[in-house]
């Protein structure tokens, strides 16, 4: 018969996952396991089971306690068993029997406490992980895997009351600090954790649990808390209506979040009609990659409604390294439902078959049209802020030309051209915008709610183009805007023109203000930063006029 040397249980421990704390989600998901087979079972009248997550810093210890089935005492020699699990593939949740020794890895002790409904009795197994590592790490000692477990396990009784039925997992000198962060193991298990969508994710909730309940989805959610020796709380999927997006705290309309305006719901059938995967994802104007410091970001793969992976794992989905990031600019879920896939043994991904290929095409289709979304938002955003800008810009030369500050020929020259040249563009972005609207309209994009409702912004313009008019003064024309139709101003109400022209310069001649404007014009074709320049002038003006 093969041996099976000791370092598998190295391979099963310590170096299973990258991230320690995939050991909650493989402790939850055998509770949710159990949990399914009390509702069978009517375990409680009321089939209401809690699964129980707490830590304690100080004490650096672990408990995760659910109140499913428990393991009764003639059956606990199945505690020790590794990869025996006679749970079915593509029913339950876990299957592969090795999840239970996750956290080995990261204590000196390991006890499994459990008790059996109708059983006067609790069976603790204790595992003496301290003294297993040392076993393993010793190149001396040739132990086989099966004489080491044995090696460092114990079983004792206890009384325990008739009616309890449990499961407890405790950890004792947690080495990893990380397991110890209450706060972000309660964010980690509100994404990764087979749990129901929170109230204030609302009307959203309410439109993929309506698309679930009309499939015949079965989409699994537990009770489960979170907390420390003091309290608990019972976790939600993190989803919310709002993404905070320090980009905008100066927007004092946006306050440094922006809104989801809807979801969009997706899914892949076979031939006959049998469903491959289903999922959602967020609708917003999509100005960026949401910022990590939002709990949900980024779509999230399942299976049985817990995570497969990360938030990072469907980026893959997207075959150019470029356009990997579309993926992070919407919240949202990918299930697979068929039982041709499954997840593979540390639930980083899916397990190589020659099905998964044809599941990852599929996906693929449907993300291009994520990655359509994002460059239809960016245009459309560069639409508006073409329009804004130069509405801007023309409402800065227009004041110009009120209060009759400029410098020079030269300037009032240069100021004309961009006058019509940010007219020209901003009627230019806003035909493109409407187009871009109608066309949101016409294929159903789910951006035609957000984009395809917002008015085109009015002309900020005469409707009849403003006309430059001349009047003389020596051989020096200076325009004046006049709108069609308008009668010829008096000369008392004409609009100042250059700089000289204001009441401020009303001591000067003709000769002097010439001099004046030469040395303004100099000013103007010497610096070109315009606070530079009012700032030199400002005081020069002061000096002439005080």
């Amino acid at each position: 018969m093969a041996r099976i040397g000791k370092y598998v249980i190295d391979s099963l421990t310590r170096s299973m996952y990258e991230d320690s704390r995939c050991i909650y989600r493989e402790y939850i998901q055998n509770a949710a396991d159990q949990i399914d087979l009390a509702r069978e079972q009517h375990l409680e009248e009321n089939d209401y089971y809690e699964v129980h997550v707490r830590i304690f810093r100080n004490q650096r210890r672990i408990e995760i306690e659910d109140t499913a089935t428990g393991v009764s005492a003639g059956n606990r020699d199945t505690l020790k068993d590794v990869a025996t699990s006679q749970k079915r593939r593509g029913q339950h949740k876990g299957f592969r029997g090795i999840g239970r020794l996750g956290g080995l890895g990261y204590c000196s002790t390991l006890t499994f406490e459990t008790s059996y409904k109708g059983e006067e009795v609790k069976t603790l197994m204790h595992w003496d992980a301290a003294k297993m590592n040392r076993i393993v790490d010793d190149e001396l000692d040739e132990s086989e895997a099966g004489n080491v477990i044995d090696d460092c396990t114990s079983f004792e009784e206890q009384p325990e009351v008739a009616d309890k039925h449990y499961f407890k997992v405790i950890m004792e000198n947690v080495t990893d600090d990380r397991l110890l962060d209450v706060n972000n193991i309660r964010d980690y298990l509100s994404m990764v954790s087979p749990v129901d969508y929170p109230t204030q994710f609302g009307v959203f909730a309410s439109q993929i649990k309506r698309y679930v309940q009309q499939n015949g989805i079965t989409l699994d959610t537990y009770n489960i808390y979170v907390g420390d020796e003091h309290s608990e709380e019972q976790i939600y999927k993190s989803y919310t209506t709002k993404i905070k997006d320090a980009r905008n705290i100066k927007d004092k309309d946006r306050n440094g979040e922006y809104d989801i305006k809807g979801i969009k719901i997706f899914d892949k059938r076979n031939s006959d009609g049998t469903l491959i995967y289903w999922g959602w994802y967020s609708i917003s104007e999509l100005p960026g990659q949401i910022p990590s410091y939002n709990v949900a970001y980024g779509i999230r793969l399942r299976c049985k409604n817990i995570q497969v992976g990360d938030e990072r794992t469907c980026r893959n989905f997207f075959l150019a390294e470029g356009d990997k990031r579309f993926a992070q600019y919407f919240f949202g879920e990918l299930h697979v439902e068929t039982n041709q896939l499954m997840p593979d043994a540390r639930r980083d991904y899916l397990r190589e078959c020659e099905y998964r290929s044809t599941f990852e095409s599929l996906v693929r289709q449907d993300f291009l049209v994520l990655k359509d979304l994002c460059n239809e938002a960016s245009g459309i955003r560069g639409n508006i802020k073409a329009i804004t800008e130069n509405d801007r810009k023309i409402k800065d030369i227009e004041k110009k030309r009120e209060t009759g500050s400029f410098l020079s020929e030269t300037e009032i020259q240069k100021s004309n051209e961009d006058y019509e040249r940010f007219k020209k563009n901003k009627e230019k972005a806003q035909q493109q915008l409407e187009r871009k609207k109608q066309e949101t309209e016409q294929n159903g994009s789910p951006l035609g709610f957000i984009y395809g409702t917002l008015p085109t912004p009015e002309p900020t313009l005469p409707t009849a183009s403003a006309i430059p008019t001349g009047t003389a003064d020596g051989d020096t024309q200076y325009p004046t805007v006049v709108a069609d139709g308008a009668t010829d101003p008096a000369p008392d109400e004409q609009q100042p023109k250059l700089r000289t022209d204001n009441v401020l310069y009303k001591k000067f001649g003709v000769k002097e203000k010439n001099v004046i404007n030469a040395v303004y014009n100099a000013i103007y074709n010497a610096i070109a930063d315009e606070d530079m320049r009012e700032g030199l002038i400002k005081k020069i003006e002061k000096e002439l006029t005080k």
